[in-house]
């Protein structure tokens, strides 16, 4: 499979360090979609993995929304790809990937190869159940939210939230992965 990148968003790709998850907008499907530069592309060509998927609100203390897609994928024994890209519900761009999460019937990794020249696509389902967890906790953050939706890029607030809520994640798994070793 051949894609497409926007220049920018090329550049991010491979200045990101190899499995580094982001979303993207595909003009042609409608799934949420979250793409990640691979070493080799050939272990992304298999039909089936397990795969978990979820979609997490927090707030921080002083208000401000984080919403994360943690993911893991079995690629093989020995390869496990672990990822927990963050959403602004503050930003227009972003808002509408969550929204994506209210109606979509899968959700869809897209693999790109080291130097970006190929790609290979897998779809996760994502069950009608998970749609009503998502509207609910969309309701909950419009509750909370006023003004417009921002359209630049950085917003300072939701950068420190979504720091904090990753260096927790971060310490959760290190001690997950510790207790399996301890077993």
């Amino acid at each position: 499979m051949k894609v497409q990148l926007l220049e920018h968003f090329r550049a991010f790709l491979l200045r990101s360090p190899f499995y580094t998850s982001a979303f993207i907008t595909v003009r042609e499907w409608n799934e949420p979609t979250l793409v990640m530069r691979v070493e080799e592309l050939s272990a992304f060509q298999q039909e089936e993995y397990r795969t978990q998927v979820a979609f997490r609100a927090w707030r921080s203390r002083q208000g401000t929304w984080v919403v994360t897609v943690p993911f893991q994928i079995d690629v093989h024994p020995r390869l496990h790809v672990q990822g927990i890209p963050c959403l602004n519900p503050r930003h227009a761009v972003d808002y509408e990937v969550m929204q994506k999460f209210a109606e979509a019937e899968d959700v869809r990794f897209l693999f790109m190869s080291a130097d970006l020249e190929g790609a290979e696509d897998m779809r996760v389902p994502w069950q009608a159940a998970q749609w009503a967890r998502v509207r609910y906790l969309l309701n909950k953050i419009d509750l909370t939210l006023t003004g417009e939706k921002l359209t630049s890029v950085f917003d300072p607030d939701f950068e420190q939230a979504r720091q904090e809520l990753v260096a927790f994640f971060s310490a959760v798994m290190r001690m997950e992965r510790e207790e399996q070793w301890q077993r």
